[in-house]
C-alpha cells in the first residue's frame, strides 16, 4: 500500500483554509470593543448604545453607569437603551473615561483578553478571566 503524498499535502492545506476561515471570525468579533455613539445636546450627553456595550463587555450598566458619573462628577441615569448624562462632555471626554474602565474593570491583566467576568466579594470586585483562568482583585468604585 502506498501513500500520494502529494495528496496528503494538498487535502491538509485545504482542510488547514477552511480551519482558518471558521476560528478567524470568532477571533476577531471576540476582540471588538464596541465605540460610544455619542450625543451631545445642551445640558444632556446620551450614550445611545449603552446596553449594547454593557451586553458586550458582559458587565452589569449600572456598574458601569457609577464609574462614568463617579468619573465625570456629574448626575445622570439610564434610560432604556441609552444613557443619559445631565452635562455637556465632549465625545472624547467620554472615550477617555471609557477606555479607563476598559483597562480596569474588564481586560485581563495576565492575557489581555477582554472575556472576563466581574464578581463582587465583599468590599472588593474580583476579575475572573474566562480565557486564561487567572482571578485579579479590583477596588469598588
Amino acid at each position: 500500500m502506498s501513500l500520494d503524498l502529494g495528496n496528503l499535502d494538498e487535502l491538509y492545506y485545504k482542510l488547514l483554509e477552511r480551519a482558518y476561515k471558521i476560528v478567524t471570525p470568532k477571533i476577531q468579533r471576540r476582540q471588538e470593543i464596541p465605540k460610544l455613539k455619542v450625543v451631545v445636546m445642551p445640558k444632556r450627553t446620551i450614550i445611545q448604545n449603552f446596553k449594547e456595550i454593557s451586553e458586550r463587555l458582559n458587565r452589569d450598566p449600572t456598574h458601569i453607569a457609577k464609574f462614568f458619573l463617579k468619573e465625570l462628577a456629574v448626575p445622570g441615569h439610564i434610560e432604556g437603551n441609552q444613557f443619559v448624562i445631565y452635562a455637556e462632555r465632549s465625545p472624547r471626554i467620554l472615550e477617555a473615561v471609557y477606555e479607563r474602565y476598559i483597562k480596569f474593570y474588564v481586560i485581563c491583566p495576565v492575557c489581555n483578553s477582554i472575556d472576563t467576568i466581574l464578581e463582587r466579594q465583599g468590599r472588593i470586585y474580583v476579575l475572573k478571566c474566562t480565557a486564561c483562568g487567572a482571578t485579579t482583585p479590583r477596588k469598588a468604585i
